[in-house]
């Protein structure tokens, strides 16, 4: 098929109105889920909360991985490749089934077939665009985000932890195939190539180790992600752009921070402190937010934010957060854990004031 035939067949982007209401969907997955999160810790009393809040208490994990990243990700897969807009849709559904009624096997229904949905969308690009390393990266760990999906439920009893490793697998590893895809711009020693792939290939056992309940699953996915911090942290564009100014900046040092957090967590993990997930869920995952969001919202929305420097101000605050929960945790100090948990959400919701902002100051 010629080029200009290829054109003529892709077909129309996705309505900017779709695109939004799912988003919207999404982002009331994140709202569900830090409700439960802040009840969890203290922060707020579950009487206050109704049903709701007591469904989404136990299971505020699963609707920030599965409901609100499952849903993310797949919009900005389903908007790049201009098809299957009905995958995220089925990711937020799923979370409205589990936070709003405590439907968890009709939620986590959904969101494997989500997750499938978005395996035939990174297959699709495979074979329709470009089939490269960082893709197969992203498509791994979709398949992650099936396994545990399935796990959430269906081996929840037996294995409980299969469904975090897989979640965790899922953000990890498809951060690391995106990052991987702009290393292309720098030339690698050959041994760093290899060591990319040993970090990919450890991430993949552990998440089997994990369906299999065997012991070793911790160690070997702490083991990875310390060797991938470590990686992005020397081979990373982030570590040459962060003087940059405007959003270029910004995001890199968002990420360099994330990577500094991810180290963090893998040690933590290694030590035997559960508070390893937490670290590795606010403080990595959501200083790549941070650090993406001004280049997604073009790409989602059409929306293009002024840089500003208030931008890091969230950025800060989550660290604090972070770094109060770690030490409650680890002392065992309860108002420790609701104060860092009111962080944790002021941080959010400051991220968002600053993008509302930003927004109306660019174009």
């Amino acid at each position: 098929m010629s080029a200009a035939r290829s054109r003529r067949t892709e077909p129309p982007p996705l309505p900017r109105w779709a695109v939004g209401a799912v988003a919207l969907m999404a982002v009331l997955n994140l709202l569900g889920a830090l409700v439960g999160g802040l009840v969890r810790v203290g922060a707020l009393p579950v009487q206050a909360l109704g049903p709701t809040g007591a469904h989404a208490t136990g299971a505020h994990g699963a609707l920030m991985v599965a409901g609100f990243f499952g849903a993310l990700i797949a919009l900005e897969r389903a908007v790049a490749l201009r098809r299957g807009l009905w995958v995220p849709v089925l990711a937020a559904l799923g979370g409205w089934l589990g936070w709003g009624g405590g439907l968890w096997a009709a939620a986590s229904t959904l969101w494997v077939a989500s997750a499938l949905g978005l395996v035939w969308l990174y297959v699709w690009a495979g074979a329709h665009r470009a089939l490269s390393l960082p893709l197969a990266v992203e498509a791994s760990g979709t398949v992650a985000l099936v396994l545990a999906n399935a796990a959430f439920v269906v081996f929840a009893a037996a294995h409980p932890d299969a469904a975090r490793t897989g979640w965790g697998a899922f953000l990890v590893l498809t951060i690391a195939g995106e990052r991987r895809e702009l290393t292309r711009l720098v030339k690698l020693p050959p041994w760093a190539a290899q060591a990319f792939l040993l970090v990919w290939a450890g991430a993949a056992v552990a998440v089997l180790l994990a369906l299999l309940g065997l012991g070793l699953a911790d160690t070997v996915w702490w083991v990875a992600t310390a060797l991938l911090a470590v990686w992005l942290l020397r081979f990373d564009v982030a570590t040459r752009q962060w003087r940059a100014r405007g959003w270029a900046g910004h995001t890199a040092i968002c990420l360099l921070v994330g990577y500094g957090w991810l180290a963090l967590a893998a040690a933590l993990g290694l030590a035997g402190q559960a508070v390893a997930w937490h670290v590795l869920w606010l403080g990595f995952v959501l200083a790549m937010v941070f650090g993406h969001a001004p280049i997604m919202l073009p790409a989602l929305a059409g929306w293009r934010p002024a840089p500003t420097r208030w931008a890091l101000l969230p950025l800060g605050v989550l660290g604090a957060s972070v770094l109060l929960r770690v030490l409650a945790s680890i002392g065992g100090w309860p108002a420790g854990l609701a104060l860092a948990g009111a962080g944790h959400a002021l941080a959010l919701v400051l991220f968002g004031v600053v993008m509302v902002r930003a927004v109306r100051r660019g174009r």
